[in-house]
């Protein structure tokens, strides 16, 4: 059963999210509505000292995410979600924040092009030229950490296989929050549960959808990665809201990785919403941040370990 307080949460969230999106017939009007997001300080709870540094990897702009706290050589590296065309850096930063201050690593969050004004393949190439970068740069893949909520769910994945595809080592383990891995709404989930989810309507979600694609076809796997070849990956996790849309994403997802052959650890929340762990108060979000910190540090502490 979900806490009093992601209840409580949910209900927040319809009035104050889900009914304004459902208004809005642009992008610019989802921007502003999602701007409200980082007034929920209450719920999202960012940790003391956070602070931010601007940075430029591989051309592209990005913020190193510090906690005030000693480091170890851990990064996080941070795709942001926002279906491609928007960004909430108080409430993604401090989820960043959150993870790195439990597994002591130094978080980085990529400010990759949006849509419409940049549409597909803009982000899918930020996000890789961030992550070759960092290779270029030294970085030890067994030390290094994908993780991204929604959009930057589905960043990860195409990173991951691109990387793949470019004989780029995999980094030690992906995390994926509410993942949007089917661009063609193919799931169920998005339409048995279009009443129920909390965040978003329909509308909104097809609106930033098409933005996005600007005529691509959505089940190219650079899009939609569940319809992509998902062997050879990182190790997963994935956590997701019973009653969100894209909750059939990350089944489908997971069941194609095990397909695979991949290592994938799936977390389906009853009455939870989506990328509900951005929201700290809710005990439910601090648990999944605190299983989420264990992966990380089993990952890279095996990896540090090198082979049996």
């Amino acid at each position: 059963m979900p806490s009093w307080r992601a209840l409580a949460l949910n209900k927040l969230l319809y009035r104050a999210m889900r009914s304004r999106f459902a208004r809005c017939n642009d992008v610019h009007a989802l921007r502003a509505t999602i701007s409200g997001l980082d007034k929920l300080g209450n719920y999202i709870l960012p940790p003391s000292g956070l602070d931010s540094v601007a940075d430029q990897l591989g051309g592209v702009p990005c913020d190193w995410v510090l906690t005030g706290r000693s480091v170890s050589e851990k990064v996080i590296l941070y795709f942001h979600g926002g279906g491609f065309c928007l960004r909430s850096p108080g409430v993604h930063g401090a989820l960043l924040g959150r993870l790195a201050e439990a597994t002591n690593a130094r978080g980085l969050m990529v400010d990759y092009r949006l849509a419409p004004e940049f549409p597909y393949p803009a982000a899918v190439n930020d996000c890789l030229s961030v992550y070759q970068t960092l290779l270029d740069q030294g970085m030890v893949p067994g030390q290094l950490i994908l993780a991204g909520d929604s959009a930057g769910g589905n960043l990860v994945l195409t990173t991951m296989m691109q990387a793949r595809e470019l004989g780029l080592p995999q980094p030690a383990a992906a995390i994926l929050l509410s993942p949007a891995t089917d661009m063609a709404l193919n799931g169920e989930s998005a339409f048995l549960l279009r009443e129920q989810d909390p965040f978003f309507d329909l509308g909104a979600l097809l609106l930033m959808r098409n933005c996005y694609l600007n005529g691509h076809m959505p089940c190219d796997p650079l899009v939609s990665p569940c319809y992509g070849d998902l062997h050879d990956l990182a190790p997963m996790m994935i956590h997701v809201g019973a009653l969100e849309m894209l909750q059939d994403d990350s089944v489908r997802l997971a069941a194609q990785v095990r397909r695979h052959g991949g290592v994938v650890d799936l977390t389906i929340w009853p009455g939870l919403a989506h990328v509900f762990p951005l929201f700290y108060q809710l005990p439910e979000a601090r648990e999944a941040i605190s299983r989420i910190a264990d992966f990380i540090v089993h990952h890279t502490d095996h990896a540090a370990l090198g082979p049996d």
